[in-house]
């Protein structure tokens, strides 16, 4: 009997280590995937932290293996050799993990884009010194001067090319605005659909003219948070009232655009338009905001591994975090 209970341990035991092998192969080899996918622009080679955990923890979804975001975020810092430490976005805060759950796809980009060192930008002068360090590239399309960071205009002129010579073109939606913003610009678009949202809901007997006050007079930061809970409760802020205001427009500080990696197309409907911003590195990722493409810097295969998940709308395609719920 005790020579058989031996053998029975010495095969578990056997067993477990063919496992352990097994997984640390797994591990090794998304390690070597990811470092292939590197950017080729990278000066700085630090070591890809968290990359076998991204390679286990993953969900299939829509036939897809999808990193989960918050671990790809981390490794897009490490290929850039940027710190993986401190806050960059605390994540446990409800406004902060709401930002990255609808904007987020912007801090894993790479094809010599630089992204915003923060989640939400809190004054002007804090978005005027990233935009300098960030570098501005002018062009005019259509009559229209805009500016982007100069990776993201060399890939948007290539793309217009390619569209030129298939008959299509991609030009701005909104003047310039469709692409660089300042804080003073997402302040006021911000206002555009808070304001009349409250004279909405407080003529609707849902805010008290009190309540409507004080939520018009907070700072922007505490106001997006009585935004979202009161969106909550069933009250939205979006131009139609039906939705969140994040599907709307962007919290001050929070946009994309202010990142010089974002731009609103007039053809965005084309799904051949969509194809070929797609193949050089634009890809729409704020879902129900369907003019806006997003520079990524990066083939459509590689999305997955950089913890984005396609998702189908009767509007399109969007690339969007694989992220937990706010």
């Amino acid at each position: 009997m005790k020579k058989a209970n031996n053998k029975r341990a010495a095969a578990a035991a056997s067993l477990i280590l063919k496992l352990v092998c097994a997984a640390l192969l797994v591990g090794a080899g998304g390690v070597r995937a990811l470092a292939a996918e590197g950017e080729g622009d990278v000066k700085h080679k630090a070591p890809v932290v968290s990359a076998p955990r991204e390679v286990i923890n993953t969900m299939k979804i829509a036939g897809m293996k999808v990193a989960k975001f918050d671990e790809a975020v981390l490794s897009a810092l490490a290929r850039r050799g940027a710190p993986t430490t401190g806050v960059m976005c605390d994540g446990r805060d409800p406004v902060a993990r709401r930002i990255l759950n609808e904007y987020g796809a912007v801090f894993v980009a790479g094809g010599g884009a630089l992204p915003p060192p923060i989640c939400i930008f809190a004054t002007a002068a804090e978005v005027e010194s990233f935009q300098l360090a960030a570098r501005v590239a002018s062009q005019e399309i259509g009559g229209i001067t805009i500016e982007l960071q100069p990776a993201a205009m060399r890939a948007l002129l290539a793309a217009r090319a390619e569209a030129h010579s298939m008959g299509l073109d991609v030009t701005p939606r909104d003047g310039s605005e469709s692409a660089r913003r300042g804080y003073a610009d997402t302040i006021r678009l911000w206002n555009s659909r808070l304001l009349p949202a409250l004279e909405h809901w407080r003529g609707q007997g849902r805010l008290t003219h009190e309540e409507a006050e004080r939520v018009r007079a907070l700072p922007a930061r505490e106001q997006v948070a009585a935004v979202l809970e009161l969106e909550r409760r069933g009250i939205y802020f979006s131009k139609d009232f039906s939705k969140s205001i994040l599907y709307s427009v962007a919290a001050p500080g929070a946009s994309q655009h202010l990142s010089l990696l974002a731009f609103d197309a007039a053809e965005y409907a084309d799904e051949r338009v969509r194809r070929v911003l797609a193949r050089h590195g634009w890809f729409r990722t704020v879902r129900s905001d369907c003019p806006h493409f997003t520079y990524l810097g990066l083939e459509e295969r590689q999305l997955p591994s950089r913890g984005l998940k396609r998702v189908n709308t009767h509007d399109g395609e969007f690339w969007i975090p694989n992220s937990p719920a706010a």
